[in-house]
């Protein structure tokens, strides 16, 4: 039993998402009160149908969203859609779980009948720890910074914790997370980003197999509880140096946000950076058609223009028709 409650991750292209929502809804270890779905940014009463439609209507007009289920805020289930990269991310996080391994299986059942990139099950406050560098987070659980590397942040100029220094620290880029934990499996469309040999060939684990699907699992220790233990600490930096996750990270997020997302999301796109008029630092020209379809500039009824701040939060949109 995880002392902590557990923490589930998954990444999927949208293509692949309506039926692998569907599934993980009807089998959630708790009763949902209540729902903000996708593009309605307010609480109301939950409606499996309402709460499905909305989701795949703002799929359909590639619309960046959340969309959130739960029965209070300590047992939820998230979808998240990133409209440049065409990825929709689920985040589970539910507390007093009484039975991880018979949730992690149920999970894993899902995944043999569904195409994913990857996903990661992994104790509730490890999940945490691995990308909060707030040094007030780790004072507030009671835990020493003094030993703690500590760097600045580079835009806000204060100082926050070095995940890095964390064998199970883990970086999300365009809602796809890099990380080094308790179970991992990587579908197919992982293996552009870590080839599939490399991801078997993997030896410092407590297993390594392929599913019937062609998905790989991979466990790194024994216990949810033992993310502190030098076993966990030893594999998790042994799997990030023989895949090279931190560098292929890294690679990818200059992709994500450098270039045109093309052939990543099927809709066209011109991404700018720099500091726009409405205080974002990213300008997102997204073109549609007569019929409201993502198409090539030169075809475009429409561009919608969209600016982010650096935290990747909408802070501007207007629609303009283009003079032929």
């Amino acid at each position: 039993m995880s002392n902590k409650g557990i923490s589930f991750v998954l990444s999927m292209y949208k293509t692949d998402s309506i039926k692998l929502i569907n599934e993980f809804i009807d089998i959630l270890p708790f009763k949902p009160l209540m729902m903000r779905p996708a593009l309605l940014h307010k609480k109301v009463k939950y409606n499996k149908t309402d709460y499905i439609e909305a989701f795949e209507k703002a799929l359909i007009e590639n619309s960046r969203c959340s969309a959130k289920i739960y029965n209070d805020y300590s047992n939820a289930i998230c979808f998240r859609y990133d409209d440049i990269s065409g990825v929709v991310t689920l985040i589970f996080h539910i507390t007093n779980c009484k039975d991880e391994a018979e949730l992690a299986l149920l999970f894993e059942k899902i995944i043999t009948r569904n195409r994913i990139i990857s996903a990661y099950f992994r104790d509730k406050l490890d999940n945490s720890l691995s990308s909060q560098n707030q040094i007030s987070f780790y004072e507030s659980l009671g835990i020493d910074t003094s030993n703690l590397k500590i760097i600045q942040d580079k835009m806000f100029k204060t100082n926050i914790i070095d995940i890095e220094q964390f064998s199970g620290h883990s970086h999300e880029y365009g809602g796809i997370q890099f990380t080094s934990t308790y179970i991992m499996w990587f579908g197919n469309d992982f293996f552009k980003f870590v080839p599939q040999e490399t991801l078997t060939s993997f030896k410092d684990c407590i297993f390594n197999e392929t599913l019937e699907n062609g998905t790989i699992k991979i466990q790194l220790y024994d216990n949810i509880n033992d993310y502190n233990s030098e076993e966990a600490d030893h594999n998790q930096w042994a799997f990030r140096r023989h895949t090279n996750i931190d560098k292929i990270a890294e690679e990818w997020n200059l992709k994500y946000c450098k270039t045109t997302p093309d052939d990543l999301s099927g809709a066209n796109m011109i991404i700018e950076h720099g500091n726009f008029e409405h205080g974002g630092v990213k300008l997102v020209k997204a073109y549609y058609d007569e019929n409201n379809k993502p198409t090539p500039k030169k075809k475009a009824f429409k561009v919608i223009y969209t600016e982010y701040n650096s935290k990747n939060t909408v802070v501007y949109q207007s629609e303009v028709n283009i003079s032929k």
